[in-house]
């Protein structure tokens, strides 16, 4: 079988889309992975991969909305060629910008399109492209009142088999992250939390931006600052407790290994995306949500499951037993089925 994986440049997007395409050529299937410029980066050797133009949708300023809609012809002009040129039998959308014209162009070649949605708000593709697909899979169950024009199934959000961690033990610090990026105020909660419980270890995943100024900051004994990893496995092993940000992969990461986890959601995200994530995790009892307006409410929390054993391992069982561990291979059977039928 021949697929065409379609997917913006983030690594919310990136990350599932990769292990969607492992999963694939596994099993003995041809992928391309289509993408933007940012993406490309993320592509390992030995996966063949190609660029298209993308913009974001529309703008402010006239220019942005003339600047997106040639962007998204051009974009679908060479989707088409591609399509063409590789004659996939079915195009998968990861979500992102970059996806698009790849799926516009798979709908006017007649091509099955299957849609992939981290989030519990679906994202403009995916409410701009669920008509024409066969299926969607949610990583997170869709929020109450959105509906979809598609047949949807929850099947988790598809993870990097290395981030699964098949008998993880507790570990001994507390790891504060934001997703791949970083997030600075998580980063200075993070920084003032390792001040005031002088004997817990902190690790900050700070990201790039944020890295030099907070190893410029006076040392602290209990605290590592790691800028950016492509391994977060290797910070979930040492993890007792987590406070993170709640976009759908890093979330989904810290279920799925059991990790007792304090969610900040960012409340810039769109359509507040995050916020409505974190709700999901803590209305069953995963993790325990605390808007940025209320970050102080961080520390004493964090004391709590600190102190108390019993909390942080149900916590961690509710977690775990939250999101399914195979996606990937849900996904690929699906599919398989879907276009035998």
């Amino acid at each position: 079988m021949r697929l065409m994986l379609a997917c913006g440049g983030t690594g919310g997007h990136m990350f599932p889309a990769l292990a969607l395409a492992d999963e694939f050529s596994d099993a003995g299937d041809d992928v391309m992975m289509v993408t933007d410029s940012r993406g490309i980066g993320f592509v390992p050797s030995g996966l063949e991969a190609r660029i298209v133009p993308s913009t974001a949708f529309f703008g402010r300023s006239v220019g942005d909305k003339f600047r997106s809609i040639a962007g998204y012809f051009k974009g679908k002009k060479e989707s088409l060629e591609l399509i063409d040129t590789f004659s996939p039998q079915a195009v998968i959308g990861a979500g992102g910008y970059a996806s698009f014209p790849v799926i516009r162009a798979a709908k006017k070649k007649r091509i099955p399109i299957f849609l992939l949605e981290q989030n519990s708000v679906p994202g403009r593709v995916t409410r701009l492209c669920a008509s024409s697909a066969r299926e969607i899979y949610l990583g997170i169950p869709v929020v109450e009142g959105v509906s979809l024009k598609a047949r949807t199934v929850f099947t988790g959000n598809v993870l990097r088999r290395s981030v699964i961690l098949v008998s993880r033990k507790e570990g001994k610090k507390i790891l504060v992250l934001g997703g791949s990026g970083g997030a600075r105020r998580l980063n200075y909660l993070g920084y003032e939390l390792a001040q005031k419980f002088p004997r817990e270890k902190f690790i900050i995943l700070t990201g790039r931006r944020d890295y030099p100024e907070l190893k410029a900051r006076p040392p602290l004994a209990n605290l590592e600052l790691v800028e950016f990893t492509s391994h977060p496995e290797e910070l979930y092993t040492q993890t007792r407790v987590a406070i993170s940000r709640a976009g759908a992969i890093t979330l989904s990461e810290l279920l799925v290994n059991g990790i007792p986890s304090i969610l900040v959601p960012f409340p810039h995200a769109v359509d507040d995306h995050q916020l409505h994530n974190a709700l999901w995790a803590h209305k069953a009892n995963a993790a325990v949500m605390v808007p940025e307006q209320e970050i102080k409410r961080a520390e004493p929390l964090l004391k709590e499951l600190i102190k108390d054993k019993a909390l942080r391992k149900k916590m961690g069982e509710q977690a775990h037993g939250l999101v399914p561990q195979d996606a990937a291979r849900v996904i690929r059977e699906r599919i398989e089925k879907c276009l035998a039928a």
